[in-house]
């Protein structure tokens, strides 16, 4: 009887092993023939892809980073992920106030270095909520004279915000602050604001008394294990950072950030598959805490710094954009059906990110189809 049991198990083993190479090559597919159908484009050439679905990561790259040459993106490849980077700053915050540090209804004023007495609205104060929900009524950028650039978007807005920010510093920043004034009452319109993100980093340096990109190591890279992800890459790291091109096919600068809150994470694609791979962990108190939502109303929901959307085959599903010079990036979390994805190329245009998220969309749907 011994040697049937055997066979029988060696028979179950078997069949599993199948299904799980089945599954395998058919999310792979899946994933080419989206990629490759947007390559197709004269614009992008190249794109990285990764899944994790059920407890399952999948990792594909296609095409050359670079025009002319055999630069093909790899598992090793740094990408500029841009805003998705403050959804890393939200899960920071989402830290300080469950360790009782942070409390998302004091004002903000409680944990700067300096009094700005120009932060509120008829005795209105920002609070902290309003900064990681995008609601503090900051301006976009600072200086403030880059509004006036991306509202004229073209082939030079790279080169010309690259030279006001690379000059830009922390004290330019704290100084600048003080000239802000307040349209309205913090709280109750959604607008979006990189300086918002900035204010959080400075917050999160006031009340762990470390600069912030210490406490964003301490936690993604020893936390989390994510080695490869950073917001200052080592001489070693630099030669993987994917060049990035604009909108003509143009080398571009890469980003400038302050803090690096914002939008100055670097990473590499096995990593984003880590952090997706744990925002999908229902049972971490973190994860619970920062996709609660702060803010709603008829348009619009906001966790901490992570958008939430609602559809009926996606269910209620967090997505954000990354945007910068010369790099695009989808990111969505689908709890429903444990699933996330991350699209990434290194090429920045007006209507990549339309281009990359009809992709990721199709993507998903034939995923939810099998």
């Amino acid at each position: 009887m011994k040697w049937i049991t055997l066979l029988l198990l060696c028979l179950v083993t078997t069949a599993c092993q199948q299904k799980n190479k089945n599954t395998t090559n058919s999310v792979q597919e899946i994933i080419k023939k989206h990629a490759d159908s947007l390559l197709m484009d004269s614009k992008i050439n190249a794109v990285s892809i990764g899944v994790f679905l059920n407890g399952r990561q999948y990792i594909s790259h296609y095409g050359t980073l670079d025009k002319g040459k055999n630069t093909i993106p790899t598992n090793q490849t740094i990408y500029e992920i841009a805003s998705v980077s403050k959804t890393f700053t939200g899960i920071l915050m989402a830290n300080a106030v469950l360790e009782g540090k942070i409390d998302l209804e004091e004002d903000i004023q409680t944990y700067l270095p300096e009094n700005y007495p120009n932060f509120q609205h008829i005795n209105n104060p920002i609070k902290v909520k309003h900064l990681i929900t995008h609601t503090s009524r900051m301006p976009t950028f600072l200086p403030k004279k880059i509004d006036s650039l991306v509202n004229n978007f073209n082939e030079d807005l790279p080169f010309k915000m690259y030279a006001i920010q690379k000059n830009y510093t922390k004290t330019n920043f704290f100084s600048d602050l003080h000239k802000v004034q307040l349209d309205t009452i913090p709280g109750l319109f959604y607008d979006y604001s990189n300086v918002d993100a900035e204010l959080v980093a400075a917050i999160l340096e006031t009340t762990y008394q470390k600069p912030f990109e210490q406490i964003f190591s301490i936690f993604f890279e020893k936390k989390l294990q994510m080695q490869h992800t950073k917001i200052t890459l080592s001489t070693d790291e630099k030669p993987f950072l994917a060049n990035g091109y604009g909108m003509t096919g143009k080398l571009v600068p890469h980003e400038v950030s302050l803090f690096g809150a914002e939008g100055g994470v670097k990473t590499t694609l096995p990593d984003l598959m880590r952090y997706i791979k744990w925002q999908l962990n229902s049972n971490d108190t973190i994860v619970q805490e920062s996709h609660r939502v702060l803010f709603s109303n008829e348009n619009t929901q906001m966790a901490y710094y992570f958008p939430l959307k609602q559809n009926k085959e996606y269910g209620n599903y967090f997505c954000i954009h990354g945007g910068g010079f010369g790099t695009q990036n989808w990111l969505y979390v689908l709890p429903k059906h444990n699933l996330g994805i991350s699209i990434i190329t290194n090429q920045s245009d007006l209507d990549t990110p339309k281009k990359l998220k009809v992709t990721l969309t199709k993507i998903i749907n034939e995923l939810l189809l099998q």
